[in-house]
Parts: C-alpha cells; sequence; structure tokens
C-alpha cells in the first residue's frame, strides 16, 4: 500500500508538471553570440532552429546545445521551446513577425554579447509591462568571448546593464556589479542564503513545483545589485553568502503585469552536453538545486498574465465640444492621447470631409461647404491597437436666396431673388395699393434645404419692416467603420457607430494590408455586400465612399444601390466602379431622392480579389 501511495504521488506530481507548462510557449535568445567561445554555448540546439530536432526527444542529449537540459526539461513538462535564432527580430506587437514576444509566455536571455539596440530595449520593457516573463542569465567580468571576431560584443553583465536602462531611467530596479572571475579564489562558491518570505515570487521560486532550493554552485560571476527607490517590487532571492561581500546572485522584479527573473552567473544552467566542435562545458545543470531553481524560475515567469498590448487613451481638447460655423470658416483641432506603456502613437484627423491630417495637433482645416460632418481623431499605437474620438462640426451657407413676394395687393421692395448673408437683416418697404390691405406678405430664404419663411400680415399703410435669417446647415451622415468587431467572412451584423450594417463575404479588417483611415476598414471579397440595417432619413443628395484594393490583390468592380421601401427592392445609384489602386481613393455618386433612404455596396466583379472601403458619406436634404 506504501509503495502504490508513493507512485500515485510522483504520477500527480508529474501530472501537475505537464499541466503547469500546458500550451505556453518560452522563448529562448541567440541573436546576441550566446554560443561564442570554447566555453559558451549557452542555446538548445544550434543545428536546428528556430524549432529543436528532434521534435520529440527522448533525453536533453538529442538536442546539442550547452543549456538543451533546462529546455528539455520544459519539454516534458509541456511548454513549447523555441529559440530567436540569430537572424532573428526582437518585437513586440509586430504582427509581420511570427517570432513577436507577444506570442511568448517566457523569453530568456542567456549571457548576450552584444548590447541591444534602442528598439529591442523598448520591445522587451513593453513585452513584460504587458504581462510577459523576462529571465536575465548574467556572467562575470572577462567572460566576453567574441571580442576579437565581433567589435563592439562585451561581457553579458555590462550588456544588462544597458538593456535595464530604458526611457531614461532604470524600470527594473537592478544591475549587476562585478564579482569574482577566473583565477580568483572566491570564484566557485555556493550559497545557502535564500529568501525566507512569503512573497508570490520568493514562493514560486524557492518553494516551486519542481522542489525547495537549498543549495547552488557559482563558478566566476558577477552580482547583482537590487534597487527599492528604482522599483520598489525588486527583491533579493540568494544573497552571496560570501564573507564581506555584498549583493545577490538572484534577485526578481515586477513591471507593470510582468515579471523579471536575473541571476548572476551562467554555470548553474549548463548541463555539460554539446555536439559542437571546440566547446569545453561543465556539469553544473543537474547537481545541488540548480535545476529546481531555473525550472521553478522559468514557471513563475511564464504563469503570469498574457501579453497584450494596451488601447490608447484619447480625447479632443480642441473643440472642446460640437461646434458650428459658417461656411468658408475654419476650425482648430488638437487631440490628446496616451498609452499604458508609453509606446510609440501614430495620430490621424478624418475631418469629415474626405480629407485627413496625419498630425496630433494643433491642425487648422477650413470648411468650405455647408453640411454637418463628424471630425474623428484617432490614435494607433506601434502594437496596431487603435482609439478614436469624435466633434460634430456644422457648417452653415454663408449666405442665402431670397425671394419677396406681397402678392397683387401692393408691392415689396426689394422682390424677386437676392442674396443675404447668412444671419443677416435685410429691411423691406411694403406699400399697399390705394384702398387696399396686403393681408399676407411672405419672404422666404432657401438654401442647402435650409427654410426660413417670415410672413407679414394686415399691411395696410406703407411702411418698412426686416426680417434676419439664419441659413441651417443640410443633414449629412458619415460611418467610418472604426468602431465594433468582424474578424470573419460569414455573414453577420454588427453594431457600428451610425447603426446595424450587416457584412456579407466581408469583415472589418484591422491588419497592415488592409488600406484604412484609423483604426479599420471594411474588406469584401467574392460577391460580398456591405448593407445598411436601417434608413437615413432627410435623404440623400450625394454619397461618397473611400476605396482601395487589399493588400497585393488584383483589381476589383462594385456599385452603390439605394432602397426607399426598407430594403425590399433596390436601385442602382451611378455606375459601376473599379478599384485598381492600393491607396484609398473616393468616389462620388449623385442620388438626389428625398425621404427614407438606405443603401448597399456590392461587390460585382465576383473574384476572390478583396477590396476595402471606408468613410462612407452621405450628404442629405
Amino acid at each position: 500500500m506504501l509503495r502504490f501511495r508513493t507512485t500515485l504521488c510522483l504520477l500527480l506530481a508529474a501530472s501537475a508538471l505537464v499541466a503547469q507548462g500546458a500550451g505556453k510557449k518560452v522563448l529562448f535568445n541567440h541573436t546576441k553570440h550566446e554560443d561564442g567561445g570554447v566555453s559558451a554555448e549557452w542555446v538548445i540546439c544550434s543545428a536546428s532552429e528556430p524549432n529543436p530536432s528532434p521534435a520529440n526527444p527522448v533525453s536533453e542529449a538529442d538536442w546539442n546545445g550547452g543549456i538543451s537540459g533546462w529546455a528539455f526539461d520544459l519539454y516534458k513538462q509541456g511548454y513549447m521551446v523555441q529559440t530567436l535564432p540569430p537572424s532573428g527580430r526582437i518585437t513586440y506587437g509586430d504582427a509581420t513577425n511570427t517570432q513577436d514576444l507577444s506570442n511568448y509566455a517566457a523569453y530568456i536571455l542567456p549571457e548576450c554579447y552584444v548590447y541591444f539596440t534602442a528598439a529591442e530595449k523598448q520591445a522587451i520593457y513593453t513585452y513584460v509591462q504587458n504581462g510577459g516573463g523576462l529571465f536575465v542569465v548574467g556572467n562575470h567580468v572577462g567572460a566576453t568571448r567574441v571580442t576579437s571576431s565581433v567589435p563592439g560584443s562585451t561581457d553579458a553583465y555590462t550588456v544588462f546593464n544597458d538593456l535595464v536602462m530604458v526611457n531614461g531611467g532604470n524600470p527594473y530596479g537592478f544591475t549587476f556589479v562585478p564579482g569574482h572571475g577566473p583565477g580568483d579564489a572566491l570564484a566557485n562558491t555556493t550559497s545557502t542564503v535564500f529568501a525566507t518570505g512569503t512573497s508570490p515570487a520568493e514562493q514560486a521560486i524557492v518553494h516551486g513545483a519542481n522542489g525547495t532550493l537549498s543549495l547552488m554552485d557559482f563558478h566566476s560571476f558577477s552580482y547583482l545589485s537590487p534597487n527599492t527607490a528604482q522599483n520598489p517590487n525588486v527583491k533579493e532571492i540568494l544573497h552571496t553568502g560570501i564573507a564581506a561581500d555584498t549583493g545577490s546572485f538572484i534577485v526578481t522584479t515586477t513591471i507593470g503585469a510582468g515579471r523579471v527573473v536575473a541571476v548572476s552567473d551562467s554555470s548553474p544552467s549548463d548541463d555539460g552536453t554539446t555536439t559542437t566542435a571546440g566547446k569545453t562545458l561543465h556539469n553544473s545543470y543537474t547537481i545541488n538545486s540548480n535545476r529546481a531553481f531555473f525550472l521553478n524560475a522559468t514557471a513563475y515567469l511564464a504563469s503570469g498574465s498574457t501579453p497584450t498590448a494596451p488601447t490608447p487613451v484619447v480625447s479632443i481638447l480642441s473643440p472642446a465640444t460640437n461646434t458650428t460655423i459658417t461656411a468658408g470658416g475654419s476650425v482648430s483641432f488638437q487631440g490628446s492621447a496616451t498609452i499604458a506603456d508609453n509606446s510609440t502613437l501614430s495620430y490621424a484627423w478624418a475631418f469629415g470631409d474626405a480629407t485627413s491630417a496625419a498630425v496630433l495637433g494643433p491642425v487648422s482645416h477650413t470648411y468650405g461647404t455647408a453640411g454637418s460632418y463628424t471630425a474623428t481623431f484617432t490614435a494607433t499605437s506601434n502594437q496596431g491597437k487603435a482609439a478614436s474620438a469624435t466633434r460634430t462640426i456644422t457648417v452653415n451657407p454663408a449666405s442665402l436666396t431670397i425671394n419677396a413676394s406681397a402678392g397683387a395687393n401692393g408691392t415689396i421692395t426689394p422682390s424677386g431673388a437676392i442674396s443675404v448673408a447668412s444671419g443677416a437683416s435685410q429691411a423691406f418697404t411694403v406699400t399697399p395699393n390705394v384702398g387696399y390691405t396686403i393681408a399676407s406678405v411672405t419672404v422666404d430664404g432657401v438654401n442647402q434645404g435650409g427654410i426660413s419663411t417670415y410672413t407679414f400680415t394686415n399691411v395696410t399703410a406703407g411702411h418698412t419692416i426686416s426680417a434676419t435669417f439664419a441659413a441651417s446647415a443640410g443633414s449629412s451622415f458619415s460611418e467610418t467603420f472604426n468602431t465594433g468587431t468582424k474578424g470573419a467572412y460569414a455573414t453577420g451584423t454588427v453594431a457600428l457607430a451610425t447603426g446595424t450594417w450587416t457584412l456579407n463575404d466581408a469583415l472589418l479588417g484591422t491588419s497592415t494590408s488592409d488600406p484604412k483611415n484609423g483604426a479599420q476598414s471594411v474588406r469584401v471579397r467574392n460577391s460580398g455586400k456591405v448593407t445598411m440595417g436601417f434608413n437615413f432619413a432627410t435623404g440623400a443628395k450625394t454619397v461618397s465612399i473611400k476605396h482601395a484594393k487589399y493588400g497585393t490583390d488584383g483589381n476589383s468592380t462594385w456599385s452603390l444601390w439605394s432602397s426607399t421601401n426598407g430594403g425590399s427592392t433596390w436601385t442602382q445609384s451611378g455606375t459601376d466602379v473599379t478599384t485598381s489602386s492600393t491607396t484609398l481613393a473616393t468616389a462620388t455618386f449623385t442620388v438626389n431622392v428625398a425621404g427614407a433612404i438606405r443603401f448597399e455596396l456590392r461587390k460585382t466583379d465576383g473574384s476572390a480579389n478583396r477590396v476595402n472601403f471606408d468613410d462612407f458619406t452621405i450628404s442629405g436634404y
């Protein structure tokens, strides 16, 4: 019975370890000469990258790197382990990079000998901020392996001290300091001074599922210096233990939603195996608590939240509210945008009249035609996350035409068609014929669909009257497709800013291949349709639509259709349009239909070529 219980416990423990790594991806770095020199082979399997081969190893010796034991143990626990090869790119939020850091639960930097670029440092920092786990494996003074062959190479601890300097400070809260190198009597030492606290990091690393840490050995090393003034979350996991020496062998910290573990020597991870000629390695990984540390720490890093890019927070500072101007007038626009991870933002204004500007502001824009316009400000992060804010700009006509008539019983001066500035007063001299009373004098001002009517009754004697004419803007409608989510071509409805639309063989595209103003646009294929599920009440004079080819696809043909009976029957507006450019162009249709109306875009060529639509605008009555 005791043997059965022991076996059962072992099976349950093994199952727990496999569950711990199931479905999670761990990335080992190999872009900074980690295999340089005769005593460095800090890779999983240099003969096969990014995926080690064979895919289903029986032992760690099936992979030929100096840290294959570490990777093999992770593989046995259900993790997918990969390497970022020397040709790889260190990015975060780049959809064109299949090994973008956003795809991994933990990222391991084993003894790097070349500095990271500013863009790479920012990508790693942003990855951690958004939930990623970073493992930094240092080394000792004089460990540079590739000085003669790689200009600019240096000790890994120097590389890492540069890595932690981001945006003018050190948000990581630790640095590496020189320790004891080759030939130093203290270069080979052990330590048992593990943290005894109860924080999640201390418990997960010191008392993790792979064993409780009791002793670790180091062979030529640097130290880690934690600084809680730089980051109050930094914690020491293992102290030096060497008399008169200060510093740490292992520290951990958190930044935003992410976790970091740093160790000051690579020796404890060395498994002593390689098939690469000329390498002299030493097996330290399987002795003392070394193995348990690397596995506990990796599990702790990978158990954080899945890295996700934040969305910008945007607002419009100017104009502060919806505003009304006269045609020919200008509006000063100023946007505001922030993002939690301080990543790079790009800005765009769509002014609602088929013009735009790629600026934050201030930017002045002139509206020459009366109407109602929706100005949209959009901020987009370098991870493709976007947010928008809008203002309604009502543009009244600069002038309107009036017609005055006194009927058969008198005269009014001026009469006929005259022009009056919007908002101005016009005086009229009204004189009845002798013996008559003018029962009614009517003055109408008509412009852009707005009508101002003044009626003066029972005029019995000649006198002057006046009226003020305020022209009104014609109604308008603009759908930018920047709200709502639909990532599949299957027919479905989506709630957009203007109402519910049906997308048939169409989706809302957000990729870099989707031409768009702002965050997204509609992408249509085959014989797809984009249909308004509601009416625009005041009719349509014209409709304008921006269109462009998707990616490298061929030309597409499409048309605009309208319905005045709720979608029961449809009538084509204008003629078919051919889209032949990847740059958004504007197609304008003359409709001139009063009353309730809705519209539908139809791809008419039936080909697999895809076309994008954006900024659907109706100028109404």
